[in-house]
C-alpha cells in the first residue's frame, strides 16, 4: 500500500506529483518537456537515484522512482530551482514556474507501485492527448510495452 508521509527515508520509492505554478500548460511550449527531460536525467545521475516510471504533460508531471540513499526533497528542489532559474525562464519570465508544493507518496508493496504505474501511463489517455497510452512520447508506457525507449532511461530490474 502506498502512505502519505512528511518523513522520506532514504532509500524508499516514491511517486512524486509536481505542477507548473496555476496549472498553466508551458509543457505546450516547443522545448519545455526536452528541457524537463534533461534536467530529470542530470538529477537522477547525480543523486544515483532510479527511474521506475515518469510522464510529462502539458501542466504537471508524475514520477516514480526509488532514491538511493538521497533525500526526495533535495532532488525536487535542486530540479525545480535548475528549470525555475535557467531552462524555463523564457517561457516564464514575469512569475515561477512550479507550484511550491509537491505531492510524495511512498509506495511500499508491489502492487501499490503496478497501480501507480498504470496510472502514470494512462494520464495522457484521460486527458485526451493520445488514443494509447504507449502513444505519448513523454511517458515510459511504451518502454513497458517493448516497443521503443523514451527520452528518460528507466530503471525496470525491480520486478
Amino acid at each position: 500500500m502506498g502512505l502519505r508521509f512528511k518523513n522520506q527515508e532514504f532509500g524508499e520509492c516514491f511517486f512524486v506529483t509536481t505542477s507548473f505554478k496555476d496549472r498553466e500548460p508551458l509543457g505546450n511550449y516547443a522545448g519545455v518537456y526536452e528541457i524537463l527531460a534533461t534536467a530529470i536525467n542530470f538529477q537522477i545521475d547525480e543523486m544515483g537515484a532510479k527511474l521506475i516510471a515518469y510522464v510529462l504533460m502539458p501542466t504537471h508531471l508524475h514520477l516514480l522512482m526509488a532514491i538511493n540513499g538521497q533525500k526526495l526533497s533535495d532532488f525536487i528542489r535542486d530540479f525545480k530551482k535548475y528549470t525555475s532559474q535557467k531552462a524555463l525562464l523564457e517561457y516564464c519570465p514575469s512569475k515561477k514556474a512550479w507550484q511550491y508544493r509537491y505531492d510524495r507518496q511512498a509506495i511500499w508493496s508491489g502492487r501499490a507501485l503496478k497501480t501507480k504505474i498504470v496510472y502514470i501511463h494512462n494520464n495522457p489517455l484521460t486527458a485526451g492527448l493520445v488514443s494509447r497510452p504507449e502513444d505519448w512520447f513523454w511517458s515510459s508506457a511504451a518502454d513497458y510495452l517493448g516497443r521503443e525507449k523514451g527520452p528518460l532511461a528507466i530503471w525496470r530490474e525491480w520486478y
